[in-house]
């Protein structure tokens, strides 16, 4: 019997993508608030649709009727998915999402015995991060069992949507959280740096808000765990003047200012941009000797890792491929997956090196 999912927020940059991915391989309904715009999306895919708004509660397990699976795919994740997740319980249906606010997955993380109540899988950060940084630092400490911290460096991001570009002005805070001593923990945006070689040299990165800094705690057992951007000098500065500034006056003035400013920025970057844009991932595996290890990831665009693994893991889904509660995708699909969906690979020869 074919087990029938829902892809809300299809009329986005990537919700189109993913209802072309999915069409003709899932049974698959499409929906979002805006009627006209759904359907123009689903009837040129020979797809059904549906129109629903997150905010009436009744709308919602309504239009989750007959629906096995929802993936989730409507920022800003922090007003769409206790909604959406508050249906899905109510349902009986899984749910995906593709968010990567770490305040957001810490808070559907703490609706575990509701998920595991209502025997649905719980799947938050089905994309680039934290899905695919997740898997990288389980890969580390697979190969590492004695690591006792984590450092992640992230290469710099070569394209950025509008919808991406609001999504991080939303975002905007005086603080970066990171982990320390198994605990999360708040400091000062942009005052911890480090050194990565992405492969052009070292490249000075900063600490910033990345949700495997919260979901990799639980995932590898390591208490100590920070996530580094890449950033030359005056993006670091920047980065850091706004975090005072928004210690000063708070933070919505800025992310006011940051959403205005989106607005004009480029919809959605082109094709021959998205294809030849690439992440370096670094993971760096401290032993009790305070000695590093490094392991590295090469992966798709954001755009493009996301899509693959969204579609890859709402199919395991549908086969019965995950387990009852809340879990990142690599506790529930293991260290490979991101390579096994196609969106990352581990580089020939990459090797262990010791500092």
């Amino acid at each position: 019997m074919s087990r029938r999912a829902l892809l809300y927020g299809a009329t986005g940059f990537t919700g189109r993508a993913l209802a072309q991915a999915l069409a003709g391989n899932t049974d698959l309904v499409l929906a979002g608030r805006n009627a006209q715009a759904v359907r123009a999306v689903a009837e040129p895919l020979g797809l059904a649709w549906r129109a629903f708004p997150l905010g009436a509660p009744e709308a919602v397990r309504a239009g989750l009727a007959g629906v096995d699976a929802v993936l989730h795919a409507a920022g800003p994740f922090a007003a769409t998915a206790m909604p959406m997740l508050d249906a899905c319980l109510a349902a009986g249906a899984h749910y995906l999402d593709l968010g990567g606010e770490w305040r957001v997955i810490a808070a559907l993380m703490a609706r575990d015995a509701d998920a595991r109540s209502a025997g649905i899988a719980v799947l938050p950060g089905a994309a680039l991060t934290p899905a695919a940084t997740d898997c990288l630092l389980l890969a580390a400490v697979e190969r590492w069992p004695d690591t006792t911290a984590l450092r992640l460096g992230i290469s710099a991001a070569e394209v950025v949507s509008r919808g991406s570009a609001a999504t991080m002005a939303g975002m905007a805070d005086p603080g970066t959280v990171i982990r320390r001593g198994g605990a999360l923990q708040m400091i000062p945006a942009g005052s911890l740096t480090q050194m990565f070689d992405f492969g052009a040299g070292p490249a000075e990165t900063v600490a910033t808000d990345w949700a495997s800094v919260v979901t990799a705690g639980p995932l590898t057992g390591v208490g100590d765990i920070a996530v580094f951007s890449q950033m030359h000098w005056a993006m670091r500065a920047g980065y850091r003047a706004a975090g005072i500034g928004m210690g000063l006056t708070g933070a919505a003035p800025w992310r006011t200012a940051g959403k205005a400013m989106a607005r004009v920025w480029p919809a959605e970057p082109g094709a021959p941009a998205r294809e030849a844009a690439r992440f370096t991932m670094i993971v760096e595996a401290l032993d009790p000797w305070r000695r590093v290890r490094r392991l590295t990831m090469e992966t798709l665009d954001g755009y493009g890792a996301s899509v693959r693994i969204a579609a890859a893991a709402l199919r395991r889904v549908l086969a019965g491929g995950a387990p009852a509660g809340v879990s990142s995708l690599a506790a529930a699909f293991g260290s490979g997956f991101a390579v096994e969906a196609g969106a990352a690979q581990f580089p020939a020869g990459n090797r262990s090196t010791a500092a």
